[in-house]
């Protein structure tokens, strides 16, 4: 997700409002952000359910949140 003034999360700049619930600052489970990501790659970017999860999947682990170090 670039991070641009409009999906910068307003609880804290590392998150996007698509991780984090802007009313309450809590931040979505793992699965909650996957499943958000793959119906906005199908709605958005045309892609195949199939296609989605293997793009979700893929790039969740690179994300700070879930990146094993």
């Amino acid at each position: 997700m670039p991070m641009e003034e409009k999906t910068t999360s307003k609880h804290d700049k590392r998150y996007c409002v698509y991780c984090q619930n802007q009313e309450t600052g809590e931040l979505k489970t793992y699965e909650e952000v996957r499943e958000g990501s793959i119906g906005a790659a199908i709605r958005l970017m045309g892609k195949t359910k199939e296609e989605a999860q293997k793009m979700a999947d893929e790039m969740m682990p690179k994300l700070p949140r879930w990146e094993k170090k």
